[in-house]
């Protein structure tokens, strides 16, 4: 009997933790501030379906998630406190002016990473184009090969086969793509009947 009471022991003190953990008990404070408002916000985006919102606060609620060892599938329901931030039940504590900092910080990481992602592009494109006027000329084979998907699109365009035309512009771009050819150059650049090469 006692060797019974001594694992039931154990496994109440094994298990307290983590249904503690599970419910979100364990957060710090100004955690559990953070996942309120994420958790809100949240509720806001879906409730006006903006996808891309609702998707950027579940990312915030499972890093949350990940940080304290919360099971993903936890409903975050479970972890916000009440259910939930109350906007009119808070505001006398300045929380108005947590989530509008929030918001703002959010907002502008959002921006900054847009403008990171369109300069890394940029720097992409601008590589490739210069490789291109360095280096304008493919391989015997691929450009016997380009040379053949530019005359069946040309003998295609002229029937206005639309699906054989998609077909061939497809087959050109994969050459173009192998080769770091920007998309704006036109076929007949490539082709050696149409250009230099």
């Amino acid at each position: 009997m006692k060797k019974l009471f001594a694992l039931l022991g154990l496994m109440f003190v094994l298990l307290v933790p983590a249904f503690a953990q599970r419910n979100g008990r364990q957060l710090s404070p100004d955690d559990q501030r953070r996942f309120d408002s994420y958790y809100s916000r949240w509720q806001g985006y879906q409730n006006s379906h903006n996808e891309e919102q609702i998707r950027s606060m579940e990312k915030r609620m499972q890093d949350v998630y990940q940080h304290y060892g919360i099971p993903p599938d936890t409903p975050y329901r479970e972890v916000a406190s009440g259910g939930g931030w109350n906007r009119e039940r808070d505001e006398h504590r300045g929380h108005d002016r947590d989530w509008d900092r929030d918001e703002d910080r959010d907002r502008d990481q959002d921006r900054d990473w847009d403008q990171n992602r369109r300069a890394e592009w940029d720097r992409y494109r601008d590589r490739d184009r210069d490789y291109w006027r360095q280096n304008q000329h493919l391989s015997n084979d691929d450009q016997r090969r380009f040379d053949s998907y530019f005359q069946r699109w040309q003998n295609y365009r002229r029937t206005n086969n639309g699906e054989q035309i998609a077909s061939m512009e497809k087959r050109m771009y994969d050459v173009y793509n192998h080769y770091g050819i920007p998309h704006d150059v036109p076929f007949d650049r490539v082709a050696s009947q149409g250009g230099r090469y």
